[in-house]
């Protein structure tokens, strides 16, 4: 039986070598035989390992998630488990100002983790702040809408803690693990609105501790300056430990409308007639299929 199970699974990935692995033949000689050989067995090698150990990965997530909707901690109990987490960053940063400011300061989060093309890590010689444990939504006020939480959060645990109340972030994301944080203080164009702008421009204040451990709240009305300069900063003005941001109420249903276009001066000239409509879509995009063929998908 084991034997006939063993034989089966070598077919199927000898099978899955040979039909994944055409697109080798393209790779000129001149290319490594070790990077023509991943090439060869990319195929076998995402079906059989990383699409399982994402899996896993995503069921580690949702459980995670799942507890952490379970718990219903009191804002008294919010606020000093907060209190806790940014104490613990300070006492970083003040050991490595006695120790003589060496190293860089950097995020202990590994590359692997991040949104990121590289494999390797940069990471070498720099002193690493652990940052992972500020990862908790703080505080959701319906009233001003707006959403205070700290920097690890992801876009999925804002979705499950929104949702039910009928509310969503102003410009959401849809990749579950991107965090509040790294968007907010990364390049966060991905997804943005043409009715509300960028991610960052929905963020209200940020809580942020300097490379001196001193914490700082920082506001368009306080601090204008460093306020605009913190997005796109990748942290190099601080360490990101809570961020504020607006909400906007969800709608039950969706309606969505398709329109496709024939050419790139129909599909310029249909996207910016729906961005000046008197009432414009919540949603708007376009898929390309050809250099002529689009088609515009527009929500309300």
């Amino acid at each position: 039986m084991l034997t006939s199970i063993l034989a089966a699974f070598v077919l199927l990935v000898t099978f899955t070598t040979l039909a994944g692995g055409q697109g080798e033949k393209g790779l000129a000689k001149s290319f490594p035989w070790q990077f023509r050989l991943a090439a060869k067995l990319r195929t076998p090698v995402l079906v059989f390992i990383v699409v399982p150990l994402s899996f896993i990965m995503w069921l580690r997530m949702q459980a995670k998630r799942t507890l952490k909707l379970l718990r219903h901690p009191s804002k008294e109990s919010v606020a000093a488990q907060h209190a806790q987490a940014v104490a613990l960053l300070v006492a970083q940063l003040e050991a490595w100002n006695k120790a003589g400011r060496k190293g860089k300061l950097r995020t202990a989060r590994p590359n692997w983790a991040a949104m990121s093309t590289k494999l390797a890590s940069n990471k070498e010689g720099c002193h690493l702040v652990s940052i992972s444990h500020l990862n908790n939504i703080l505080e959701v006020d319906v009233e001003k809408m707006t959403l205070k939480a700290e920097p690890s959060v992801t876009f999925g645990e804002c979705t499950d803690v929104l949702l039910p109340l009928g509310l969503a972030l102003q410009t959401h994301v849809e990749m579950e693990s991107i965090t509040l944080g790294g968007c907010a203080l990364g390049f966060g164009i991905e997804t943005n609105s043409h009715r509300v702008g960028l991610f960052q421009e929905s963020a209200v204040e940020y809580e942020i501790v300097d490379s001196y451990g001193v914490m700082r709240t920082v506001n368009k009305t306080n601090d204008p300056e460093l306020f605009y300069a913190l997005p796109w900063s990748y942290g190099t003005l601080g360490f990101c430990t809570a961020i504020t941001l607006k909400l906007v109420p969800t709608k039950p249903f969706v309606r969505l409308q398709y329109e496709p276009t024939s050419s790139p001066e129909e599909l310029e000239r249909r996207l910016t007639e729906y961005t000046k409509m008197t009432n414009p879509p919540e949603f708007l995009e376009a898929t390309a299929f050809t250099p002529t063929q689009a088609v515009i998908q527009a929500g309300w």
